[in-house]
């Protein structure tokens, strides 16, 4: 039998247990404060401090509508001139505003200066004032982390994200520095939730990474250890986390092993919702852990001379405590790159691909009238990272 004294320290010790387990000790999952970062480019600082003894709530379900690339040059330019800008993303507007944030991969700079980079085959440029109409359209966030950033120059690139921030779009994936390419952005929504954004490069061409002072974009595939670490440690200053990854292989429907490695490696670290781009097509959709992957979207904006490289969705996800749950809203581009919702029987064939592409990622997509939905399974304790 267990003497006095020993009884005595082990209920001394389950009391210290049973406190730090109400208090949800240092392990717990990042919550909402009176202290939330601003809405756009969050600020260099240190972590909020949040007393560990007051219970901890959980956040407010957020919606983001996640959109591929969006090319600004060429036909879209034209077309641009003829109709106004605002009517580029006139068709797929209504489904952008109704997130709490909606983002989109720009596929180059939106400036007038620089000159197109030599050797490189396909360099875009497009009108400044799309930044506006990106944003007029329901768009809060861009990722320039792409092989296409640094088209027109350094100073270009420094240039469209001054315009950019200027109509109240936030940038990540590029900066103006090192430093500045790979800090997130972050959005508050009217409920008080705070939702950052983080991208990555893994196309890459020479002199378009960012080094020192020097502008460019990030890279996850040279640093996937400072990868996991900055996704981390926004997932302590936000609560909820979504990044973005230009990635793969052109014209490829399913993704290879860099991009599985990446997605999974974002979840593990915090990541809720994974975005992939680049490969101009529709890439299958995975639920891994908690986190939902949308390894390619394919264009949004851009003009083509294929079906296929017209077809993408539109993924409306509603991000909560407990998983996602997205609404898959399918879309075409016209040839000159104009997106317009799709139903009937035009939805259907959109969303019926990308079962096909999602049935090797084991991933069951319910296709219900004009769109589709997906569901992740509960939130792991971040402890679990």
């Amino acid at each position: 039998m267990l003497g006095l004294a020993t009884v005595a320290v082990l209920a001394l010790l389950a009391g210290i247990v049973a406190a730090l387990a109400a208090s949800g000790g240092a392990g717990d999952g990042p919550s909402a404060s009176a202290g939330a970062p601003a809405r756009g480019r969050m600020s260099a600082g240190q972590p909020s401090v949040v007393d560990a003894s007051l219970p901890s709530t959980p956040p407010p379900p957020v919606r983001v509508v996640s959109g591929g690339d969006v090319m600004t040059d060429r036909s879209v330019r034209t077309y641009a001139e003829a109709h106004g800008c605002d009517a580029v993303l006139a068709g797929i507007a209504g489904v952008l505003r109704k997130g709490d944030a909606a983002w989109i991969n720009l596929e180059g700079p939106v400036t007038t200066i620089g000159t197109p980079k030599p050797g490189k085959t396909y360099t875009f440029r497009g009108p400044p004032a799309m930044g506006a109409a990106l944003r007029r359209a329901g768009v809060d966030v861009v990722t320039l982390g792409n092989n296409h950033a640094v088209d027109y120059g350094r100073s270009a690139l420094k240039d469209s994200i001054t315009r950019l921030e200027a109509a109240d779009v936030a940038v990540v994936g590029a900066g103006r520095n090192a430093s500045d390419a790979r800090q997130p952005a972050v959005i508050t929504t009217a409920s008080g939730a705070t939702i950052g954004f983080l991208a990555w490069n893994d196309v890459w061409w020479p002199g378009f990474t960012a080094t020192g002072g020097k502008a460019g974009v990030a890279e996850a595939f040279t640093d996937v250890g400072r990868m996991r670490r900055s996704i981390r440690a926004l997932a302590k200053r936000v609560d909820y986390v979504v990044v973005g990854y230009h990635w793969g292989y052109e014209y490829q429907h399913f993704p290879v092993a860099q991009q599985t490695m990446e997605a999974h490696a974002a979840i593990d670290a915090g990541a809720d919702l994974v975005i992939g781009h680049h490969p101009h097509v529709l890439q299958g959709v995975e639920v891994y852990r908690r986190g939902l992957i949308a390894y390619s979207l394919g264009d949004l904006v851009f003009d083509h001379y294929s079906v296929e490289t017209g077809q993408t969705v539109l993924v409306d996800a509603l991000l909560t405590p407990r998983g996602v749950t997205a609404t898959l809203v399918p879309v075409y581009a016209s040839a000159t790159g104009i997106p317009s919702r799709q139903h009937g029987v035009a939805g259907k064939t959109i969303l019926t691909l990308l079962q096909q592409y999602s049935q090797p990622l084991g991933t069951k997509i319910t296709i219900r009238g004009d769109t589709a939905l997906v569901r992740t399974g509960a939130r792991l304790d971040s402890a679990a990272h």
